[in-house]
């Protein structure tokens, strides 16, 4: 009942490449009317306050130690709660490796990467770029995003929302773009690895972006996609100083992926991001190892419009200045025949394997270690598993799905919510966790793990999993 008011400014013609039948569609030139409040202090009722009057006491001291004093966020701020924007749309990533969330417009725009730490900050430079060329000429060259932000200015911004549409069906999602008076049509698929039964790779923290791309002339087009993405989550600690980028390929069976790999090295649980792409016969990987994601953006602008690459310098950025940031590019470019398709495959992994909580007393890590090691380089490999994992990951998602989304006895608001609810399993401050092999019962959970010790081969094969609830 939804899918009309939401998708009645779509002006374009194309339905997309293998978008599903079911699930939650939007426009991209949709506009909420209503406005959402979240719920703070302003909103307890009075007979309620005088009722806890000692916990709110005892909130407020907290509150303004943690704030004012530490200058920490607080993790439940009351006071100062987060604006409700409607914008979000299916995280990326697996079970307990941290989320990044993707709008319904297509920004990167929710970082869960600590465990049960929100940081919401739509960072700009986080984009999809299409580059189209035909006879060595280029002939169109956008930003895939309806914003007209303030920095990257020599970008081409402000992509027309009426001719494109989100779809999401959770782990997946679609964004069909039609590209105006181009006669192309391209269609991301977002994947993410969340499947029933799988206790390795539903534990990855990685998301694959297919692109299906149409080419409706009646001439081959050249077609470059550039997926760039800034050092960091947007918030302070990008400018913190001592982060690099470096490019990277890693080649195994014969299948070979390259990328970038951005280091963020904040004091407390670093990380390192991955872009990349899969590199195959007839699709080139190029990449900007470095730049300012703060400036005008012209010298990438300019790179990417002069021949649909990239420059692709070897050897790694000089580490960021304190109040500096950086960011980088990875481009996958291919010809496209007249009336044809071909498909570009570009992946996001983040890597952080060891977590401290506020106290850092104790290390803990990641389920994925146990497959990908937790030196802190698993970045590449990440990558490449799930370039070339994603049609395997994606089979099982059907076959898991469909008898539920073919059944015509349940109505299709009751598929889209089921599916796509599942969100909170990975986004609910969700953290799955390794067993250290050598731990008994009484170091799981003090003196009452005692209780636990029969579960011990369990939690030793399976891990321990949490999820922040309220």
């Amino acid at each position: 009942a939804a899918v009309g008011p939401l998708m009645r400014r779509y002006e374009g013609a194309a339905q997309g490449r293998g978008v599903a039948a079911d699930g939650w569609r939007v426009c991209l030139a949709h506009s909420f009317e209503e406005l959402r409040q979240p719920y703070g202090a302003g909103d307890v009722p009075l007979r309620d306050v005088l009722r806890h009057i000692g916990l709110a006491l005892r909130y407020f001291r907290w509150w303004f130690k943690k704030t004012l004093i530490e200058k920490k966020s607080a993790f439940i701020d009351l006071l100062c709660a987060v604006p409700l924007q409607q914008i979000y749309g299916c995280p990326l990533g697996g079970i307990g490796g941290g989320t990044i969330t993707r709008g319904w417009r297509g920004e990167f725009c929710r970082w869960q990467l600590n465990p049960g730490l929100y940081h919401y900050e739509t960072v700009i430079a986080n984009q999809f770029t299409v580059c189209l060329r035909c006879k060595g000429q280029t002939i169109y060259q956008q930003v895939l995003s309806v914003e007209r932000p303030s920095s990257l200015q020599g970008w081409n911004w402000g992509y027309c929302g009426h001719y494109a549409f989100y779809h999401a069906l959770y782990p997946r999602a679609w964004l069909v773009y039609e590209l105006p008076g181009q006669s192309v049509v391209l269609t991301c698929r977002q994947v993410s690895p969340v499947i029933p039964h799988d206790y390795k790779d539903s534990s990855l923290p990685v998301g694959v972006f297919i692109w299906e791309v149409e080419n409706g002339r009646d001439e081959d087009v050249e077609v470059s996609i550039m997926f760039s993405l800034q050092n960091g989550t947007g918030a302070k600690e990008d400018r913190s100083g001592g982060h690099w980028n470096e490019p990277f390929t890693f080649q195994k069976d014969g299948e070979r992926v390259a990328g970038v790999l951005l280091h963020h090295c904040p004091a407390v649980n670093p990380f390192t991001l991955a872009i990349s792409a899969r590199e195959k016969a007839g699709t080139g990987v190029t990449h900007v190892t470095a730049f300012n994601p703060t400036g005008l953006g012209r010298e990438v602008w300019q790179d990417l419009l002069q021949d649909g690459r990239l420059d692709s310098p070897t050897g790694k950025s000089t580490p960021t200045e304190k109040g500096e940031v950086t960011a980088a590019a990875v481009c996958a470019s291919c010809r496209v025949p007249a009336h044809g398709h071909r498909t570009l495959e570009l992946a996001l992994a983040w890597d952080m394997p060891c977590v401290h909580f506020g106290s850092k007393e104790k290390l803990h890590l990641r389920r994925y270690t146990r497959f990908f090691g937790s030196e802190g380089n698993a970045a590449p490999s990440l990558s490449h598993y799930a370039l070339t994992h994603y049609k395997e990951w994606e089979r099982k998602i059907e076959a898991w799905q469909n008898p539920i989304l073919e059944n015509s006895q349940l109505p299709s608001w009751y598929k889209s919510a089921l599916f796509n609810e599942l969100y909170f399993m990975t986004d609910g401050g969700t953290i799955w966790m390794e067993v250290p092999p050598d731990c008994c019962a009484e170091d799981l959970q003090g003196p009452a793990g005692a209780g636990l010790s029969h579960l011990l081969p369990v939690l030793r094969e399976y891990g321990r999993f949490a999820y922040l609830e309220g």
